[in-house]
């Protein structure tokens, strides 16, 4: 009776061994996903942005004033067109802008929020998410309470 025993075990170790390879699996992707979505979440709102300064760059400020929403035909209420050219335009307070890129970002309620900085100017921009509409930020940072690990990493070790 030698072989009566010997296989005794071995389906159980098979058993754990793809239990355990596909919970890591799991994990891996999971991981992975996770990764992706962070890292893309807000890639439609920061292009948004870039396609806003592609556009004064240019100096195709019709196309620029479009990406707030309004057009010179129909002018936003409280934005009109010119008041938009004083701000952007080629002598605007703000055209020094336009050859930056993207600063400092983060997500706000519906909207995202990112700053332009030239030298030691900055303006923040605010991008709703839902529409897709740029405006002025209404504030310097989130209201809202949460963990801003990757800003404070930066501040210590990076580009702060």
């Amino acid at each position: 009776m030698p072989g009566y025993l010997e296989g005794y075990g071995a389906g159980e170790e098979q058993r754990e061994r793809k239990i355990r390879w596909i919970v890591l699996s799991l994990l891996g992707a999971l991981l992975i996903g996770a990764t992706l979505y962070f890292t893309f979440r807000d890639y439609p709102s920061e292009r948004k942005l870039n396609q806003f300064l592609d556009a004064l760059r240019r100096q195709d400020y019709k196309t620029a004033y479009s990406y707030w929403g309004c057009s010179v035909e129909v002018p936003c209420r409280d934005y009109p067109y010119d008041k938009f050219l004083e701000d952007w335009g080629p002598k605007g307070v703000n055209a020094k802008f336009s050859n930056s890129g993207l600063g400092d970002s983060e997500r706000c309620g519906t909207g995202f929020m990112a700053a332009l900085n030239s030298g030691n100017d900055e303006v923040s921009l605010w991008v709703e998410r839902n529409t897709g509409v740029l405006s002025y930020a209404p504030w310097q940072q989130c209201p809202e309470k949460k963990l801003r690990l990757m800003k404070w990493l930066r501040m210590k070790f990076g580009r702060g």
